[in-house]
């Protein structure tokens, strides 16, 4: 698509939510096929399964903004999610991602529907995410066009540091993650990064390093507190 097109289509798009009603319905499907299942005093357990969990969902919105002649408009989005906690071995796991999606139509999208990829940007977090990006500002990477991210995390209980004196004997991790986004006229963005889990039982230090369309974009080091 030539530059002058795409810049028409963004050009329609009402981005300000100002005078605007807004009216959503949400559905969410989620199923991880061959789960197996026991039963101990009576109760039934779920252990676990050697394929993926698939999640579908469909947003179907309606805006109505004041003041225009056709005040109405309907956007409709659907995004497939496919994810998996995998345990490969003692202490080692490979966890990773898949999520796709777009809207059927963009023509009434504002920026409170764009779909909000999430980015975490402070130096300290709370809570650990499995498909978080570390290094972009908030929204930076929000867009109303079709999509797709990969996150990829690899732990080990010895990868490079654990092999030092003096921490091959402790209870740190290591992980090696990838996280990856594709979306329409934006530049790929692709990070890579490397830290340690179980330090001092309750945190996750690490350094990641941004590309846009494999040229470097940033570097950041990130402290995450898991107190859950």
């Amino acid at each position: 698509m030539s530059p002058s097109t795409a810049t028409s289509t963004v050009r329609r798009i009402p981005y300000s939510a100002s005078g605007q009603r807004h009216l959503e319905f949400v559905a969410i499907v989620t199923y991880t096929p061959m789960q197996r299942y026991s039963i101990y005093n009576g109760a039934k357990i779920n252990r676990g399964s050697d394929w993926p969990t698939f999640g579908l969902t469909w947003e179907h919105g309606i805006n109505e903004f004041a003041g225009w002649v056709n005040r109405t408009g309907i956007t409709t989005m659907i995004r497939l999610d496919i994810s998996r906690n995998h345990s490969i071995g003692a202490f080692t796991e490979f966890n990773w991602r898949i999520r796709t999606g777009g809207f059927l139509n963009n023509s009434y999208v504002t920026f409170y529907d764009f779909f909000h990829f999430n980015a975490q940007p402070i130096y300290v977090l709370i809570d650990d995410y499995s498909d978080s990006f570390k290094l972009p500002a908030y929204y930076s990477l929000s867009t109303p066009e079709f999509f797709g991210e990969i996150h990829m995390k690899y732990t080990t209980p010895y990868l490079l540091l654990k092999y030092l004196p003096g921490l091959s004997k402790t209870l740190m991790r290591e992980n090696l993650s990838i996280s990856y986004l594709g979306s329409r006229y934006r530049k790929n963005y692709t990070e890579i990064g490397y830290s340690i889990t179980e330090l001092f039982f309750l945190g996750e230090v690490g350094v990641y390093v941004g590309f846009d369309d494999l040229k470097f974009r940033s570097v950041g080091a990130k402290l995450v507190l898991k107190l859950n």
